[in-house]
């Protein structure tokens, strides 16, 4: 038996795990299109029946019965400018622990690593403090802002940046090319696939984080859609509502599902660059 063959088999429980995985993760989805589709009676139905009837109309509800567009377009406007703004502050961030050299570099980025390991949920207090002294509650600024960067993202792109030769930097220098255009021109289009993870992780952490947005969007101005999800359902709790609810669950998956589709290739190889891997 060959050395490839004994690696082949070697792999089968681990294929076996994945797809076992992926088969539990698509069938809540499946049972969630399947009951956007069905009659609400269909859809308390027991036991549980899988075939649906093809309602699309139910698609519609949401958005002649509730806010729905209005939190859809809220959170999309909150989630790319959040997204966009990490990509600038951590590349730049990363730029300057990876290529710089200054007194207390290290320090820093040791801190920076430090905040990974605090809970969110224990600076919410001090931050919505500070956000209501800034007349920010029920802002999109106060749902922007605070999410405006990320140690996480600061992490990867500083190992991204490690990655570029610094030959490369140096002979840009020598050329005549500023900070700025160095890091546009040379750094920028080496460190694409990283930047791309980067952006698939911020866009999908923002689209559905709900405790943030809970504290500082409570109106339906500024609600964005895990929160409107939560206050649709607290609305429309009958079984008349079920499947107007899992049409809008489908429907708020769509822009996660083609952002990870779209960026696949990116993220794999922004992954790996980040971990070193060759």
């Amino acid at each position: 038996m060959t050395t490839s063959t004994m690696r082949r088999i070697a792999r089968v429980p681990l294929w076996l795990v994945v797809t076992l995985g992926g088969i539990v993760f698509a069938s809540v989805l499946v049972y969630a299109l399947v009951s956007a589709l069905k009659t609400p009676a269909a859809v308390l139905a027991v036991p549980v029946r899988w075939i649906p009837d093809w309602l699309w109309s139910n698609f519609a509800l949401p958005f002649t019965e509730t806010p729905f567009a209005r939190y859809y377009l809220n959170s999309v406007v909150v989630g790319v400018a959040v997204t966009v703004l990490n990509l600038v502050t951590c590349t730049l961030a990363g730029y300057s622990f990876s290529k710089f050299s200054y007194p207390g570099r290290n320090t820093a980025f040791v801190v920076v690593l430090a905040t990974l390991m605090v809970p969110l949920e224990v600076i919410y207090v001090p931050l919505y403090a500070l956000i209501y002294d800034l007349g920010w509650v029920n802002s999109f600024a106060g749902l922007i802002v605070p999410a405006g960067t990320s140690a996480f993202g600061i992490f990867l792109m500083r190992q991204a940046i490690d990655a570029v030769p610094d030959e490369l930097i140096e002979a840009a220098r020598l050329d005549g090319a500023g900070v700025v255009r160095t890091l546009l021109r040379i750094v920028g289009p080496l460190v694409r696939g990283p930047m791309a993870a980067l952006a698939l992780f911020i866009f999908l952490m923002n689209w559905d984080s709900h405790l943030w947005p809970l504290l500082v969007g409570s109106d339906d101005e500024h609600r964005t859609l895990p929160v409107g999800l939560a206050a649709m359902q607290a609305n429309n709790l009958g079984a008349s509502g079920l499947p107007m609810m899992m049409a809008a669950a489908v429907l708020a998956l769509l822009p996660t599902v083609l952002l990870f589709v779209s960026l696949q290739r990116r993220f794999v190889e922004g992954i790996t660059m980040s971990a070193g891997i060759r």
